[in-house]
């Protein structure tokens, strides 16, 4: 008995405890999975995947927001935007064949419903089908797996991340090439993930022994480590080079710091104070922009539009930014540090979802067939009606506000223990500083920004404190054991 005992401790501190129950169906094959295997794991799957997209399914249709259209449009047209990737667009038209986009939410979910799912087979086995349970009620994740957006990729980056620092050798041989494959593309597919990826690796790395590593990286998860990000900026850059012809990450990135920094404040003294000055198209303009930076941006009659484009105002943009931090440093650094925040505070869910008949009717209307339209055109959201249900967003805000407190709590215990616990929690905490602080300062507060990564509060609460309560639990459960 006591050498039965020892052997199953001995596996569960390299493994984690096997998995049982609906838990066992929220990962992928582990070392030595087979296809039938995971033939058998797919009931499981789906239902997970179907339990996050019941926003989609309360709507009629997929959520859409106003960047949507142009997610849709750039691989089915081949062109690229200025402004976002081409990724996001080519992972959707792999799965709607401009017939339908229920399979693209449908792939979000199984996606989240994997990560999530291999993150709580590590930390607390057994509880996923709670875990998911809890989060399609109780946070605002549903709302951005069922959205035709890349924002879910942000929360859920975060957490492969975490697994592949912190805990690598429990991952089966595919988990790992397929968490790799998942962080190069998340990278890739929003702009903001990659300053948030990056830093949330750095900090990771820094951490590890104290969230639960139990083994050195070594030069095979070293390698894992910077091909993820590797892979993602040599793939922008290949696409801005033949897209734009500039090999570039972000080759107009600076607009978006322009109009954070003009209306900040020390980049409309720098107009003010500069102008007229040749090749700034914008001066003609200063006394007539909008009191929003989201009119300047992007309204059809506003400045960057009547300016020529974001093409071309991006090439004074960098003059301006320069002038604007060198006559007043300190006034930017400080407009920064309130917009982050002031994005901490600002996660209110359901921010965009309404009708968007100027920027994505049109092209549901010219790309997909006619029963997708009708569905579409009939979809709640398309007709105004509310897609969150009554009281649903406060209930999101309560429980993101009592997670957070709940894990505060929790850490020190978790970090005493240096287990995986803690590196959820940790992770949960820098990936919120982190998203406010890009998003919030460098392009300005949004409900929506911050909303994305709201729903790890929840997460982290609850598989930290079920971590904790078998930690309290299995002392009992041995010394039970020994007296029989």
């Amino acid at each position: 008995m006591t050498a039965a005992i020892a052997t199953a401790e001995g596996q569960r501190s390299r493994w984690g405890a096997a998995p049982s129950g609906l838990g066992a169906w929220t990962g992928f094959p582990g070392r030595g999975g087979t296809i039938p295997r995971a033939a058998r794991l797919a009931p499981g799957w789906l239902a997970g995947a179907m339990a996050l997209i019941w926003p989609a399914l309360w709507n009629g249709y997929p959520l859409v927001f106003s960047d949507t259209g142009t997610y849709l449009s750039q691989a089915i047209q081949h062109y690229l935007g200025w402004d976002r990737p081409a990724f996001y667009s080519l992972f959707l038209l792999s799965l709607h064949f401009c017939i339908t986009t229920w399979p693209a939410v449908l792939a979000q979910g199984l996606i989240a419903t994997l990560i999530i799912g291999i993150c709580a087979r590590m930390t607390a086995p057994g509880i996923s089908a709670v875990l998911l349970a809890a989060l399609a009620v109780a946070s605002p994740l549903p709302f951005f797996v069922s959205q035709l957006m890349p924002d879910v990729f942000t929360g859920l980056l975060a957490l492969a991340l975490l697994v592949l620092v912190v805990a690598p050798e429990r991952l089966g041989r595919w988990e790992q090439r397929g968490l790799v494959a998942f962080a190069a593309f998340a990278f890739a597919a929003h702009l903001s993930n990659l300053p948030i990826g990056v830093g949330l690796v750095a900090a990771l790395l820094a951490l590890r022994r104290v969230l639960g590593a139990r083994a050195a990286l070594g030069f095979a998860g070293w390698r894992r480590l910077i091909a993820a990000p590797l892979l993602a900026i040599m793939a922008l850059m290949a696409a801005n080079l033949a897209g734009h012809g500039r090999a570039s990450i972000a080759p107009y990135g600076n607009v978006f710091l322009l109009t954070r920094v003009i209306y900040d404040g020390p980049g409309l003294d720098a107009l003010r104070a500069d102008c007229p000055r040749p090749g700034w198209r914008l001066c003609r303009l200063v006394a007539q922009f909008p009191a929003s930076a989201d009119r300047f941006l992007w309204s059809a009659d506003g400045p960057v539009v009547r300016a020529g484009g974001a093409k071309l105002v991006s090439r004074e943009a960098g003059a301006i930014i320069l002038a604007a931090v060198r006559a007043e440093p300190l006034r930017e650094v400080g407009a920064m540090l309130r917009n982050t925040v002031r994005q901490l505070a600002m996660f209110r869910t359901g921010a965009g979802l309404h009708p968007w008949p100027g920027t994505v009717t049109p092209w549901i209307d010219r790309d997909f067939p006619r029963f997708e339209q009708r569905d579409y055109a009939a979809s709640r959201q398309t007709r105004g009606l509310p897609v969150l249900p009554a009281g649903l967003a406060w209930l999101h805000e309560a429980i993101a506000l009592g997670a957070i407190a709940a894990c505060l709590l929790l850490l020190p215990g978790a970090l005493r223990r240096r287990k995986l616990g803690a590196g959820v929690i940790v992770t949960m905490l820098l990936t919120l500083l982190l998203n406010a602080a890009v998003t919030g300062a460098l392009s300005g507060p949004h409900d929506r920004y911050q909303s994305r990564v709201m729903w790890l509060p929840l997460l982290a609460a609850v598989l930290a404190g079920a971590e904790a309560a078998a930690s309290r639990a299995r002392p009992a459960g041995r010394a039970t054991i020994a007296a029989e």
